[in-house]
């Protein structure tokens, strides 16, 4: 009972050690060069010191707060304008290609524009993760609005509601559960572009240590700059992951009553 309900997390806790050790016997065996790949004790005394000397806490917390303001503002962009699109059809049809323009094009070639609008500070790339977390958010609620059945504006117009009464009592409940889904799939995006416009142009930052490590032929700085991000992507996914289910609690109570 405890592995089944528990499997997710303890499988891939089982299969790590062992994906360590074919690491190291790779290298052993293949006679890797250390600069090319580190074996894992090497690497993991890197990682060790580098939080002990303490220099890479002001790059995790510039890179965390260029994707929690931009993630910020772009939820709130996101939602704005998916609503408009949704109550406006000729809005979207105005707007829309244009939308999918900026989207589509590479954010590695967007990311010298706002560099070179913005400089090299933290707002160029809480622009980019505005750019990258709005677009989720907005086609989200922009579904979510129009899946709401015609009968419960019915209802709504019998009762004599105001617009405010329909937007608390209908859409901003029937549009939830969508934007909090697309919050799921915003926030890893987010970490993308703000890594993604400190490797362009930056002073400090994860992505800033990846460009320095690049340069320097540091493959340990490289490898535990790749670690850190990907333990912010996935601690930020596991977040929204929980607030999604704490702010759907009547979805787990369905689950635990069907099965």
């Amino acid at each position: 009972m405890f592995f089944k309900k528990h499997k997710n997390i303890i499988l891939p806790i089982a299969v790590f050690p062992i994906l360590i050790l074919l690491w190291d016997l790779s290298i052993q065996i293949f006679d890797v060069p250390s600069y090319l790949l580190p074996r894992p004790g090497v690497l993991f005394e890197s990682f060790i010191n580098l939080f002990q000397s303490g220099n890479i806490w002001e790059h995790i917390s510039i890179t965390l707060q260029e994707i929690f303001i931009g993630t910020g503002i772009g939820i709130v962009v996101g939602v704005v304008l998916g609503y408009i699109m949704a109550k406006i059809r000729i809005f979207e049809k105005l707007m829309m290609p244009f939308i999918i323009i900026i989207q589509t094009a590479p954010k590695i070639s967007l990311a010298p524009l706002f560099i070179l609008w913005m400089g090299l500070g933290m707002e160029s790339k809480v622009a980019l993760v505005v750019m990258v977390v709005s677009f989720p958010i907005m086609i989200n609620q922009v579904l979510a609005i129009r899946s709401i059945d015609g009968n419960v504006y019915n209802l709504m117009k019998i009762l004599n509601a105001s617009k405010l009464q329909k937007f608390i009592y209908v859409e901003l409940p029937y549009s939830i559960e969508m934007m909090l889904s697309g919050i799921k799939v915003a926030v890893t995006q987010a970490m993308i572009g703000a890594v993604i416009g400190e490797m362009i142009g930056s002073k400090a930052g994860l992505g800033y240590l990846l460009v320095l490590g690049s340069e320097t032929y540091d493959i340990n700085m490289i490898l535990n700059s790749v670690l850190i991000l990907s333990f912010i992507g996935l601690a930020l996914y596991l977040i929204s992951e929980f607030m999604e289910k704490k702010i759907l609690f009547w979805k787990e109570i369905e689950k635990s009553a069907i099965g």
